[in-house]
């Protein structure tokens, strides 16, 4: 008796071992999705083989692939065979029914012009506790905006996912305030400065990002930068941090080849610290800041750069729709301006640009935070300064919606506060491509 007794003991003890050491410790997140394929990547307590089970409705998850026969914590899974522009429900844990809210829709195909919404965050790596109610602030405001739902066709993160590239924060500050977005949307991230605080190892180990040309644009061998396809729309991302060297100059040559190359009518380039900025980081007497301008900001110019996304600031910032910012602003006149106004469709009109000539038709440049430092907006002289909206980030949390659909570009600023006029958007201008 007393050994059956002890034969039941020790199968329950393996039992709940086992269903410990598999229990996931970092939520599914999306990587790299393409028309025909999604990676997904989790994490476990310790080592197992990983699975996803998934199908066309949470109740019936009806096809599986598993990873090799490696035990392993990070997990790391490459879904094949998709149908593009599909609504795909997952688990990472149950064979026979998922939940209704963990699902993905894989991308168009390339240059198919459907609805797009991007949602764009930035320095969420802050670590005191005021920093983590802002990013559940930020998350939940855009949970409201967006019908109530967390799924964006992407996600833009402008660097500084943590404070010091430490992996007890990249998990704290940034998986657990994003899980229930992350699930649902590909997340592609920018190299911030405290990304790459004394290496990139852990950065590196905890994105999966295009290096070859997975998801469209010019491999580049490297996930420090790279591009990528959406729809109609290119995404160039870049590494502020490689400001010198054999590595800036092969960036810079990846750039004008990945640039020359692509085809398609909106065109958005993503990087941490900003080509101009009067925050928290002025740019003026900047010299990686000047150099970067006269070396990318050409090339971006050349290729008709629709939209310009910076973080690192820790305010608002965004320009009028503008050209030939090269020099510092100081030098920066009326003639630099395409359009003096705001852009709104409701009041002076929408910017509007060519679809037939590219180069040189106007950019907007964006600083947009989810974290703040309270700094004065005033580095810029007046009247040519060249952000008409700024707002101290401690006051105004907040992220950025994109819209894209066809020829007509919407962005809108949205923050957890609401304005005078009693709306949580605080900023918000259309660009439109053609008459």
């Amino acid at each position: 008796m007393r050994n059956k007794i002890l034969i039941v003991k020790i199968i329950c003890l393996v039992f709940f071992s086992f269903g410990a050491s598999s229990q996931v410790t970092r939520q599914p997140y999306l990587q790299i999705a393409t028309p025909n394929s999604m990676i997904i990547r989790w994490q476990t307590g310790t080592g197992v083989i990983g699975e996803i089970y998934y199908g066309y409705s949470a109740s019936a998850l009806t096809k599986s692939i598993k990873e090799s026969e490696d035990e392993r914590i990070y997990h790391e899974v490459k879904m094949t065979g998709l149908i593009p522009n599909t609504k795909y429900y997952y688990s990472v844990e149950s064979s026979s029914k998922g939940a209704e809210d963990q699902y993905f829709i894989t991308p168009p195909d390339k240059g198919t012009e459907i609805p797009v919404r991007i949602w764009v965050i930035s320095d969420f790596g802050q670590t005191n506790s005021r920093d983590n109610e802002r990013r559940l602030e930020t998350v939940a405001q855009w949970k409201s905006f967006n019908n109530n739902d967390y799924n964006a066709s992407f996600i833009l993160s402008l660097g500084d996912q943590t404070e010091d590239d430490a992996l007890y924060q990249i998990q704290h500050n940034y998986f657990s305030q994003l899980e229930n977005v992350l699930k649902n949307s590909p997340l592609y991230t920018t190299v911030g400065n405290h990304d790459d605080h004394d290496s990139l190892y852990n950065y590196l180990r905890t994105f999966t990002l295009p290096t070859n040309a997975e998801a469209g644009g010019m491999a580049s061998h490297t996930e420090e930068y790279y591009s990528f396809d959406y729809s109609n729309i290119h995404v160039v991302v870049l590494s502020t941090e490689i400001y010198e060297g054999k590595k800036y100059k092969a960036q810079l040559a990846w750039l004008k080849k990945d640039l020359a190359a692509n085809k398609q009518k909106w065109l958005i380039a993503c990087m941490h610290q900003p080509f101009h900025s009067g925050g928290y980081h002025p740019t003026d007497d900047n010299g990686s800041a000047q150099k970067r301008r006269k070396d990318w900001l050409t090339v971006l110019e050349d290729n008709g750069i629709d939209l310009v996304l910076q973080g690192h600031n820790h305010v608002y910032e965004r320009s009028y729709l503008v050209d030939n910012l090269i020099g510092k602003a100081s030098t920066i006149t009326r003639a630099n301006k395409i359009d003096t106004g705001f852009g709104r469709p409701d009041k002076e009109g929408p910017y509007r640009k060519s679809v037939v000539s590219k180069a040189h038709k106007g950019t907007i440049f964006i600083s947009c935070t989810g974290g703040g430092v309270a700094n004065a907006i005033k580095h810029y002289p007046k009247p040519f300064n060249i952000f008409p909206i700024a707002f101290p980030g401690s006051d105004f949390e907040g992220s950025l919606v994109i819209d894209v659909k066809g020829n007509q570009m919407d962005v809108k600023f949205i923050c957890d506060e609401k304005n005078k006029e009693g709306s949580h958007i605080w900023d918000y201008f259309t660009i439109i491509k053609g008459n």
